[in-house]
């Protein structure tokens, strides 16, 4: 079958699935005599498995990891490694959460700070006018962890 054939069966776009082939999730198909890639069923199971891996909120690093294992035959190991990647992913998001409460209520206490005095005539230059600072210690630093190069929060 051809790449939209593929794409649409498995409910992907076309990049993606070019995608899945640069980063190595996906086999580089054989070419049609007129240029075309070709790919098989087989193709379209292990796209189908990596489809509903990202959908999990797997990332490509750990869906590399993981196709080896499943590989459409090895189903207990690829369910075991599914298994601690779950666990792995809902603590990510608890930590995620909690720093996301955090920062909901440093805003909070921004808004309070804001709507406790009028805006002053002329923005001031080191802006406290906008970001005030609401605990004696200078602006409010409002912001989330910065992602680190492995996707997680530094």
């Amino acid at each position: 079958m051809r790449i939209s054939e593929l794409a649409e069966q498995v409910g992907v776009a076309t990049s993606t699935v070019r995608y899945y082939e640069r980063i190595g999730l996906l086999k580089v198909p054989g070419r049609t005599p007129s240029g075309y890639r070709g790919y098989s069923e087989d193709d379209a199971v292990r796209l189908l498995f990596i489809s509903r891996a990202r959908r999990m909120g797997l990332s490509c690093d750990q869906i590399v990891e993981l196709v080896p294992i499943w590989d459409g035959a090895n189903c207990a190991a690829a369910h075991e490694r599914v298994g601690q990647l779950i666990t792995a992913k809902k603590a990510e998001l608890a930590e995620r959460i909690a720093e996301l409460k955090r920062f909901s209520a440093q805003l909070d206490s921004v808004r309070v700070a804001l709507e406790a005095s009028a805006p002053p005539p002329a923005c001031r230059t080191d802006l406290s006018c906008c970001v005030p600072d609401t605990d004696g210690s200078g602006p409010v630093p409002l912001e989330l962890g910065r992602r680190s190069s492995a996707g997680r929060r530094a």
